[in-house]
């Protein structure tokens, strides 16, 4: 009786669950097929090792996510609105992805990761500028360095995402509120 073909999907929800859960390191691909309900051999014809199946992996859960993040900051797009948005965005998915999150933290020191990590933050790192060169141009954002200010809002989600998701520390919707509204307003009282 023939096997039925077991869907990427599967075998790349498999893959999350057991690189989050045991790490990557300990995962073989044979507890991947095992999971996934497929023999090794077959797991083998779809991904040539456990290093491409986990590229697949990262590549597969983030391209929605930049997809999703990439239409927040469409053109014409109230700026000021588009970087709140995006902030409670990148907070609400990180919840949705929290196998993905941990996964990729409790891994950052795998080398092949790397050149999918950069671009994923250049490209986040690009949206940023954008909101805030337009904000600039239509007079709502006072002029600043947009490079160095969208690196500093992208590390401030970052950290916000590890309070909530490591450490159980406030809510998404307030962390993202708290974090919009010292963007905008700081902390100053003479500059409200």
């Amino acid at each position: 009786m023939a096997r039925k073909k077991v869907p990427d999907s599967k075998i790349l929800k498999t893959a999350l669950e057991l690189f989050s859960s045991r790490g990557y390191s300990e995962t073989k691909m044979k507890d991947i097929a095992h999971e996934a309900g497929m023999s090794v051999g077959a797991l083998y014809l779809r991904f040539r090792n456990k290093e491409d199946l986990c590229l697949e992996l990262v590549r597969d859960q983030t391209k929605d996510y930049e997809d999703l993040a990439a239409n927040i900051v469409e053109s014409g797009r109230d700026p000021v609105q588009a970087l709140k948005d995006y902030i409670s965005f990148c907070l609400g998915y990180a919840l949705k992805k929290k196998q993905l999150i941990s996964m990729l933290y409790r891994e950052h020191r795998l080398h092949f990761l790397k050149p999918l990590r950069n671009k994923f933050i250049k490209n986040q790192l690009a949206l940023l500028k954008s909101i805030l060169t337009d904000g600039i141009r239509n007079g709502l954002i006072r002029p600043l360095d947009t490079e160095e200010t969208a690196l500093m809002i992208f590390a401030s989600i970052r950290g916000a995402v590890m309070l909530r998701l490591f450490f159980g520390i406030g809510s998404s919707r307030n962390l993202g509120d708290s974090l919009f509204d010292l963007i905008c307003n700081g902390i100053r009282k003479d500059v409200a």
